[in-house]
């Protein structure tokens, strides 16, 4: 009887064990497979937000490619004015030129000035989000080096540089001719008053002219260097999309 109880013992408490390992086993399955679909969660939430950031940054890239192509629409505008008038101050018979196409052309230059800005406002959410939330390393780098150098350089040589030229220019125009003032209900306008064709056979004008195009070759050389580098990360966004 005693080897019988001893027997039913041994057999429930090894039936109990086995339950409890089961039971320890389930348990970490399901702290595992929660773990998982935790993990893949996070991820899931993390690519979600790299890719939304990415489209913003995308969008704005595209508009700003715009806006500078539209520049540079402008600057050729005003590189034909500077041709147009240099090829008046080698003519001859300078009597024999349009005198409303060469004020058209004068206020071209005169007037030329650009003032550059860009869309740097969701590269700066992803800043303070923290860059590491983009997985590409090397697009990571190619963003962060647009808009942290590659921009900001381009916005501070027109911006503030160039102006130094284009207020030598205007100086030059003030120097050489006759700016009349008006005021209307848009506020006051300036015009330049030709009166004949000597302005074209002084030196004051072939500075102008030399001012003008010094303005014009860097504007064109930064446009066209900040607009490459643009298109070339809004490609490499667009390949990490697809």
């Amino acid at each position: 009887m005693l080897n019988f109880l001893r027997n039913l013992r041994r057999s429930s408490s090894s039936k109990y064990l086995k339950y409890a390992i089961g039971e320890i086993v389930l348990v970490v399955i399901g702290i595992l497979i929660a773990l998982s679909i935790n993990n893949w969660n996070e991820q899931r939430k993390a690519k979600d937000f790299q890719d939304k950031m990415l489209k913003e940054i995308y969008r704005a890239l595209e508009n700003d490619i715009n806006t500078f192509e539209s520049y540079e629409q402008l600057i050729k505008t005003h590189n034909e004015s500077i041709s147009y008038l240099i090829d008046a101050q080698n003519t001859e018979n300078k009597e024999s030129l349009n005198m409303d196409s060469l004020k058209f052309h004068l206020d071209e230059i005169w007037g030329f000035g650009v003032s550059i800005g860009y869309n740097n406002g969701p590269y700066e959410s992803l800043k303070s989000s923290g860059l590491d939330k983009i997985e590409n390393d090397s697009l990571r780098s190619e963003i962060a080096k647009l808009y942290s150098y590659h921009m900001p350089n381009t916005e501070d040589w027109i911006n503030e540089i160039i102006r130094v030229d284009i207020v030598k220019k205007f100086d030059l125009f003030e120097e050489l001719f006759t700016i009349k003032l008006s005021r209307d209900s848009a506020g006051v306008n300036s015009e330049l008053v030709i009166e004949d064709y000597q302005f074209l056979d002084s030196p004051l004008f072939s500075q102008i002219l030399d001012k003008s195009n010094t303005v014009l070759k860097s504007t064109v050389s930064s446009f066209q260097r900040s607009r490459q580098r643009m298109i070339e990360v809004k490609n490499a966004i667009n390949n990490e999309l697809e």
